[in-house]
């Protein structure tokens, strides 16, 4: 089988040289301008190019080389005919959950303020948190949404997750979903956890709006998608004190600009996009695994519901 790979912003055969290297069945071939293949059935993408789709009248599937696939999905050449796989990987969950953890721990135990006072050399003990007075919401409840869940309520922190539409959640863990479900819990929030999909329904929700329905002096961890944040909406929140602080990892426009305020502001801590990444084996897999249901006249596992957006 041969497979196409389509990037305008990564070089793929050097990106996911270990994963070519493994799947000896399959025939890896680079994506060329104007360049027309009828026998590529599968393509491997990371930000394709907008007419990359064109080139391959019998591509049936397209693999992301990351959970979302929001930038296939935009892809202006992209045919209702191609399934769109998304990757799943335990590991990523839990690399996730582990940064997720640290930022809220942080802002539990208040360490922005011990860095202040060692930089100042100030010997004071602020007062103490427990984990049970800090409630926690999560936007977004798939298979990264669940892990970090179930750990904050592991550490102690009441933990309530929202998503799209009703979800099964264990004991311990309170449930909300629809536009009356998010209402209901932004008051609760303390801590606000972004781990939704990008779609038309979730661009810009984290604006002023959402923020002033959180308790006064939340704080907001951003890791799912750039274009959910309302820049100037998170800087004035935060400059008001409606936020105590955020951790961003992604951000609209990628790498963050050198002069961008975010960079500078005391409230802020920036990390470049890096808060979890998907591991080779769970690429090889998802590409190898799709591969064997094209060739087997199987719809593949994991297909994106282009309706949903995920």
């Amino acid at each position: 089988m041969r497979c196409v790979l389509l990037s305008e912003i990564l070089d793929l055969r050097d990106h996911l040289s270990s994963v070519i290297d493994q799947l000896g069945d399959i025939t890896f071939v680079d994506h060329q301008e104007g360049y027309t293949a009828n026998d590529v059935q599968l393509a491997v993408a990371w930000h394709p190019p907008g007419n990359a789709f064109d080139n391959y009248p019998n591509l049936k599937a397209v693999c992301s080389i990351g959970a979302g696939a929001d930038s296939i999905l935009a892809c202006p050449s992209l045919r209702d005919d191609i399934d769109v796989v998304r990757v799943v990987d335990p590991a990523q969950a839990q690399m996730m959950s582990g940064f997720v953890l640290w930022n809220v721990i942080w802002h539990q135990r208040r360490f922005a303020t011990y860095l202040a006072q060692q930089r100042d050399r100030i010997w004071q003990r602020p007062s103490q948190r427990d984990a049970k007075d800090v409630p926690v919401g999560i936007l977004g409840y798939g298979e990264i949404g669940r892990r970090v869940a179930h750990d904050l309520r592991m550490l102690g922190f009441p933990v309530s997750v929202w998503s799209r539409s009703e979800k099964s959640t264990p004991q311990g863990i309170s449930e909300f979903h629809g536009p009356a479900g998010l209402a209901a819990m932004l008051p609760e929030t303390e801590v606000l956890v972004n781990l939704l999909p990008l779609t038309p329904e979730t661009q810009g929700i984290l604006n002023g709006a959402l923020f002033k329905r959180m308790r006064h002096g939340g704080y907001l961890i951003h890791v799912g998608r750039g274009e959910h944040m309302v820049e100037k909406d998170v800087l004035l929140a935060l400059d008001n004190g409606q936020l105590s602080g955020a951790s961003l990892d992604v951000f609209p426009s990628e790498p963050l600009d050198p002069h961008h305020p975010f960079w500078s502001h005391p409230g802020i801590i920036v990390t470049p996009h890096d808060a979890c990444d998907v591991s080779m084996d769970a690429i090889k897999a998802t590409v190898d695994a799709t591969a064997d249901a094209l060739r087997n006249g199987r719809r593949p596992s994991q297909t994106v519901d282009r309706v949903r957006g995920y």
